[in-house]
């Protein structure tokens, strides 16, 4: 149950953020933002069994490649909302702005797979080998959670109830 509630914490975010920016002010949206770090924070904690030094590092750790993680992925979310645009039926597409953004997509791509090697390197010198590989799995499973949850809401689905 707390993954289920982690986990649509995290796919509803991005939406209830959109909402309320243009109603509450941005101490509210990051408000918002903490409440979930929080929530993913003290599951972690649990899930990998860390002390008090570890838990305070991770945190530190997570907090910066958050912050740097933040910017490029908004720009995914708009190149990929660029695409949709120039994809769409009947209208055609321009070539060169499709490349550009491709190779921008890409590039950003690289760059987000270099922030998580980056965060794995620091991890490894206060986290043991096994906390790192479940810390890994539990950000993935987390990740693919995510990626259901948003084809299901495009989908017009509701969630599904049922997590593992």
């Amino acid at each position: 149950m707390r993954r289920l509630i982690l986990a649509l914490g995290l796919v509803l975010l991005p939406a209830a953020l959109r909402a309320q920016a243009g109603a509450d002010s941005a101490a509210q949206v990051q408000s918002i933002r903490n409440e979930i770090r929080r929530r993913w924070h003290q599951h972690i904690v649990t899930q990998l069994q860390l002390n008090s030094d570890q838990a305070t590092r991770l945190q530190s750790t997570e907090d910066k490649y958050d912050d740097l993680r933040q910017p490029i992925q908004r720009r995914q979310v708009e190149i990929a909302g660029e695409l949709n645009r120039q994809m769409q039926p009947g209208v055609p597409a321009d070539n060169d702005a499709v490349s550009r953004l491709l190779a921008e997509r890409e590039d950003n791509r690289g760059k987000l797979q270099d922030l998580d090697r980056q965060q794995d390197r620091e991890m490894a010198g206060y986290l043991t080998p096994v906390q790192r590989v479940r810390y890994q799995r539990q950000r993935e499973w987390l990740k693919g959670q995510i990626q259901q949850m948003r084809e299901r809401r495009q989908e017009g689905r509701p969630p599904r109830r049922r997590m593992r």
